[in-house]
């Protein structure tokens, strides 16, 4: 609406400096030519003028008028259509960025939820490596006291072996020193009538 009225304010602007500036133009040569006989204002020449002017303008309506109206009227529907036209291809446009903004927020969101679906994986892998290698070193701690335990009652195995036969070696020694011959041959003979028996148990 406020344009509108600027536009009409501005078209009776035009008109009245037009109107304006052919009183002037008419008026000129009554200027010129009081200037050049030196009396007053020349109204005869003023009202030739504005006669002349108003013979003019009514030529000018009275044959130009329709051409005149009708190219104004073109000009006004011409203007008019490129203004809705132009009102049009804005509205179009502004559409159009709408939509482009509305893909660029949805790709952006898109963006951003790939952004955090991988960081959740990349979290979850580097978790499930720790544990892995938690695991792993459980594992391995656990195998190696296993094997220091088997170690350690071989060793103990081996050291008990080898005391018991030292203590059988030395039993012996010492028996052997001491039990003389006679003993020796009671004993053997002892150990070979036990063998008789056996034997002949075994045969009956």
């Amino acid at each position: 609406m406020t344009s509108k009225l600027l536009r009409v304010a501005g078209s009776r602007r035009a008109i009245f400096v037009q109107v304006l500036v052919l009183l002037v133009c008419v008026s000129a040569p009554a200027f010129a030519a009081a200037s050049g006989e030196g009396h007053g204002f020349p109204w005869k020449y003023w009202f030739t003028g504005i006669f002349n002017l108003l013979v003019f303008l009514g030529i000018i309506i009275k044959f130009g008028g329709p051409a005149i109206r009708d190219f104004f009227a073109n000009r006004r529907e011409t203007f008019l259509a490129d203004m809705n036209a132009a009102r049009l291809a804005r509205e179009q446009a502004e559409a159009r960025l709408a939509e482009l903004n509305a893909k660029l927020e949805a790709l952006e969101r898109d963006r951003q939820s790939m952004l955090d679906e991988y960081h959740a994986q990349g979290e979850r892998e580097k978790q499930r490596l720790i544990d892995a290698a938690k695991k792993s070193v459980e594992k391995m701690r656990a195998d190696a006291e296993l094997t220091i335990q088997q170690e350690v009652k071989r060793a103990v195995a081996m050291l008990e072996e080898q005391a018991v036969n030292t203590a059988l070696e030395m039993a012996q020694r010492v028996a052997s020193e001491r039990v003389d011959a006679g003993v020796q041959n009671k004993l053997v003979e002892s150990y070979v009538a036990e063998l008789g028996k056996a034997s002949s148990a075994a045969k009956n």
